[in-house]
């Protein structure tokens, strides 16, 4: 009985086997070099995002704690809320039983087998072929959405994947009982939502409310339905609405979390201008459909040749014949998804802008996702109708020409030798900057033409095979083909050797973070001032970027999230979602290091890691006479008098490189010492050289006619010579000087305007080291002497506040204030001193201000973390009167704490940090995150599911009593 069953299902069910055979088969050829070998393709948001956060959180989870908040970036941040670390995500459970860095890989690249096979279930289920089910599902499983530029993240593909397996349960819907469908689109759904990337999962809900809206509205025209219990009418609207409610129910407990965050974050408002980022233009659009490689945002429109050409004749011959309702619900979504990648350049987006919860979202292009999938689909329709046209052909053929099979076996071959020169030819040599190949788009074109008209012959030879097998045969060879070698090759210039990494890499530790490990994390933070992709691609990273330190255990002032704290974004100066750079329309953030800036000592900041003289990013050298100067200006003018402190490097050089110019020096004589060169070695030596006029340098404006009649100096070695004004009437000048010295390490290098009326303009700097060909530009030193170099090799430093305040701390006096004074007076922005040693500032209202004495603390008075988790600290504190305890900790709503077992009040201290009030005497003071959106999330999450399993358990039991009867 048992293999009869079986016979009848792999009768009935072979061909889809195989077709999902196909996919897997496809995916294996697309990724060899990481099914195969040992490349990791993870880059991007997936490396500086989801990988560090997600191993924390599965760390967490192993070690027995609940993972609710985390210490490891942006000095402390509710870990739950993290919505796209997809912690209740399945696909990331492999953390559990993989590195950190395969479980990644696996998580990424699930979306390019699964969304065929997803999407081959649903086109089935409309009741196309085979064949144009599995064209279907590698047309958008592989095309520009689902094989975009940033897919390597997996973040907007995971939840995206999921959408026709929602659709297959609401078009269920329609004949089977909504016991059935319901909770399996629900689950579906869910899964989508678990995965993370709000964008997408939104826009995942709205296709399927629309379809279950039209398939509703359609069964109401064809006037079906039964009058008893739930309309059959209304079932896939049902199903769609309930998927969307139940999901968010599910999802509850770390739905409610991330809205908490949101609101409190940079984020809770989207101007429109970055709502409209990342807008098609039209012409951008439809180049994007054709040679994605040359043309994207950060997805593109691309679908294959093949696949486009047969939704054209599918649409083409719908305005001929009547074909079913549910054809022209996939061409409206393609022409809307269309419009809607256009972003901006609609009039629809203003519409959408004022539309709760889509006005959240920007960089349009990814409705291609939209787009994708419907013409995938409706590339379906269009295979069906050419394969029922050779049919009729066939049966009108009474003889079969013998070199059918001759003729195609070759157009085969030939089609595979043109896929493999094409490939070469695009990721051969690649390029590492966009458009990452140095294949001209004029040739991509021509191969891509060559190649489709191949690959349309071979399909076309195929279809008039005899043999129903081998038909089948070519047929899929030729459609996997022509969906195959331009994503391929596009993704391969993506990711390929230059953009991915083998995975030792994953587990090298830069000396910067090794240095940094010697310190006790709780009681010193670090603050990775780097760029959000440095070093990504480096063979031997200087430096770990944000949030690569929380897979080493460090704390972290920087950290990369999204919803960044509004706060925390305007203490650090405004900075965007990476903690470091500021926002656009926002003045550098470099204030933090001066004297009068609290913000990092308040942080507990005792190391801050950045590239030399506090870069965020690697300064690109451009060469003189072999010699690397910064591309990027110091542009400091000194008037007379005036000095310019650098900082040198911790490496032997014997040669200081200058370009200058002066000002206001027509009478200054020829060999005259302008300007003052000292420098400093680490010994504190002093070695003096003199700029004179004429040598060394000279007048900017030397060339112009009233200045050369007068001037009294000649022309020193010009750097370089620019136009001066927009009549081109004269050239300014740069001048080019080498000072040669015996091989030191030099200090600090200072300059001095010595002239009593000339100006001097210091552009670049650099000492070199002619034994190992090493260029260091120098940048201004830091004007805090607090601030001590402890670390410098190879361009990057680590920096150590020397005034770092602890990570608890007594205070004997406080001062209520609003925000707004206590966010300037941490950034030494008022004329009212502030010493976070001795005052705390409080937003109370000054009744409730805690009555201190005031003054210094006696030396009795102490406080010190006991116990420090990441949900939960003890802290032990005495001091014989009263005082204020800050904690170096971000204050958030849901930390509750105890003084001596009793709930005590968690005061904002310093505009940043938590406060507790204290009576004189000894004190345990207990701290823990209760997360309480969560807990009331999982309460809801915990009904709905219950709610779920009752459905699921009433459908099989009504099911049951049907067969019974």
């Amino acid at each position: 009985m048992l293999l009869k069953h079986w016979q009848q299902w792999w009768s009935k069910r072979q061909k889809d086997v195989a077709a999902l055979a196909c996919s897997a088969i496809f995916f294996v050829l697309f990724f060899p070099h990481v099914v195969f070998g040992d490349r990791v393709i993870i880059a991007g948001d997936a490396l500086y995002y989801s990988y560090p956060l997600r191993t924390v959180a599965w760390n967490m989870i192993r070690a027995g704690e609940l993972p609710l908040w985390t210490p490891h970036v942006l000095s402390g941040y509710p870990l739950l809320s993290m919505v796209q670390v997809a912690i209740a995500y399945p696909l990331t459970w492999l953390y559990l039983f993989q590195f950190g860095y395969w479980a990644e890989q696996s998580y990424v690249l699930a979306p390019f087998l699964l969304s065929p096979m997803f999407t081959y279930a649903y086109v089935r289920e409309l009741g196309r072929s085979h064949q144009a089910s599995l064209l279907a599902g590698l047309a958008f499983g592989y095309g520009g959405m689902m094989a975009s530029f940033i897919a390597n993240s997996g973040m907007l593909t995971n939840s995206l994947m999921w959408a026709p397996l929602v659709l297959l349960f609401i078009d269920r819907a329609r004949t089977r009982p909504l016991t059935y469908c319901l909770p399996r689109a629900a689950i579906a759904y869910t899964l989508a939502v678990m995965a993370g990337h709000s964008q997408s999962y939104t826009y995942v809900a709205g296709l399927a409310l629309a379809y279950g809206t039209f398939l509703s509205l359609l069964s109401f025209k064809d006037r079906r339905g039964s009058s008893k219990g739930i309309s059959i009418q209304c079932r896939p609207l049902v199903v769609a609405l309930g998927a969307v409610l139940f999901a968010a129910g599910l999802a509850a407990f770390q739905l409610f979390e991330s809205l908490t965050v949101a609101r409190l974050s940079v984020r809770s408002d989207l101007t429109f201008k970055l709502f409209s980022e990342g807008s098609f233009s039209l012409r951008e659009a439809l180049l994007s459909i054709g040679a994605p490689l040359y043309h994207y945002v950060d997805t593109s429109a691309y679908l294959a040749p093949v696949a486009l050409l047969l939704a054209i004749i599918a649409i083409v011959r719908a305005w001929r014949e009547n074909t079913d309702s549910t054809f022209w619900f996939w061409v409206f979504f393609a022409a809307l998804g269309f419009v809607l990648m256009l972003g901006s350049n609609t009039p629809l987006h203003w519409l959408l802008y004022r539309v709760p919860i889509l006005n959240q979202f920007r960089v349009p292009s990814r409705h291609t996702f939209e787009f994708t999938l419907a013409m995938s689909i409706l590339a379906a329709y269009g295979w069906d109708f050419v394969a029922n046209y050779f049919a009729r052909t066939r049966q009108s053929i009474e003889r079969v020409s013998p070199f059918e099979l001759l003729i195609t076996s070759i157009l085969l071959a030939v089609s595979i030798l043109i896929a493999v020169l094409w490939w070469r030819a695009v990721t051969l040599p690649g390029s590492p900057a966009p458009p990452h190949t140095e294949l001209p788009e004029i040739f991509y074109w021509f191969w891509k033409l060559l190649f489709t008209t191949l690959v349309c012959a071979l399909i076309w030879s195929s279809f008039h095979l005899s043999s129903a097998r081998l038909r089948e045969v070519m047929l899929c060879a030729g459609l996997m083909l022509a969906c195959f070698v331009e994503p391929s090759a596009t993704v391969s210039s993506w990711w390929g050797s230059q953009l991915s990494l083998p995975s030792d890499r994953m587990q090298l530790v830069s000396p910067t973070t090794q240095y940094l490990q010697e310190f006790y994390a709780p009681a010193n933070r670090v603050y990775t001032r780097a760029e959000l992709y440095a070093e990504e691609f480096s063979s031997s990273p200087r430096l770990e970027a944000p949030n690569l330190h929380a897979l080493y255990g460090l704390h972290n002032v920087a950290g990369m999230e999204p919803l960044i704290l509004d706060r925390y974004s305007r203490a650090l100066g405004d900075v965007g979602p990476d903690s470091v750079t500021p926002r656009p329309g926002f003045p550098p953030n470099d204030d933090l290091f001066s004297a009068r800036s609290h913000v990092l000592d308040l942080l507990n900041t005792t190391h801050v890691v950045s590239f030399a003289n506090l870069k965020t990013f690697e300064d690109p050298l451009v060469y003189k006479d072999g010699i690397g100067l910064s591309v990027v200006d110091l542009t400091a003018n000194l008037s007379a008098g005036q000095k310019l402190v650098l900082s040198g490097p911790k490496t032997p050089v014997d040669q200081l490189a200058l370009v200058t110019s002066l000002s206001n020096s027509v009478a200054e004589s020829q060999g005259t010492e302008v300007a003052r060169v000292r420098l400093r070695d680490e010994a504190g030596a002093l070695s003096e050289f003199s700029l004179r006029a004429g040598i060394e340098t000279s007048e900017w404006a030397i060339t112009r006619d009233d200045v050369r009649s007068a001037i009294k100096h000649n022309m020193a070695p010009i750097f370089d010579s620019r136009p001066a004004d927009g009549a081109d009437s004269f050239a300014a000048q740069r001048y080019w000087a080498s000072l040669f010295f015996e091989p030191k390490v030099i200090a600090q290098v200072e300059i001095e305007n010595v002239s009593e009326n000339a100006a001097l303009a210091v552009w670049r700097a650099s000492l070199y080291a002619p034994d190992t060909g090493v260029s260091t530009p120098l940048s201004p030193a830091t004007q805090s002497d607090f601030w001590k170099t402890v670390y410098d090799e190879e361009g990057v430093q680590i920096l150590r506040n020397e005034r770092a305040l602890p990570r608890v701390w007594l205070v004997a006096e406080a001062e209520a204030v609003d925000g707004e004074e206590a966010l300037r007076r941490i950034r030494g922005e008022t004329e009212v001193e502030f010493d976070p040693r001795r005052v705390a500032l409080l937003e109370v209202g000054t009744k409730e201000l805690p009555t201190l004495p005031g003054g210094e603390l006696g030396p009795e008075s102490s406080a010190r973390i006991v116990e420090y988790n990441a949900n939960y600290l003890t802290i032990a504190a005495t001091a014989r009167h009263p005082t204020v305890l800050v904690l170096s900790e971000i204050f958030y709503p849901g930390w509750e704490a105890t003084l001596n077992g009793a709930p005590t009040q968690i005061l904002p201290a310093n505009y940043l940090l938590r406060g507790v009030a204290l009576p004189a005497g000894s004190h345990t003071i207990e701290m823990r995150y209760t997360a309480p959106p969560a807990r009331q999330g999982a309460i809801l999450s915990v009904i709905t599911f219950l709610g779920l399993i009752g459905i699921t358990v009433y459908g099989r039991h009504q099911r049951n009593n049907r067969k019974q009867g």
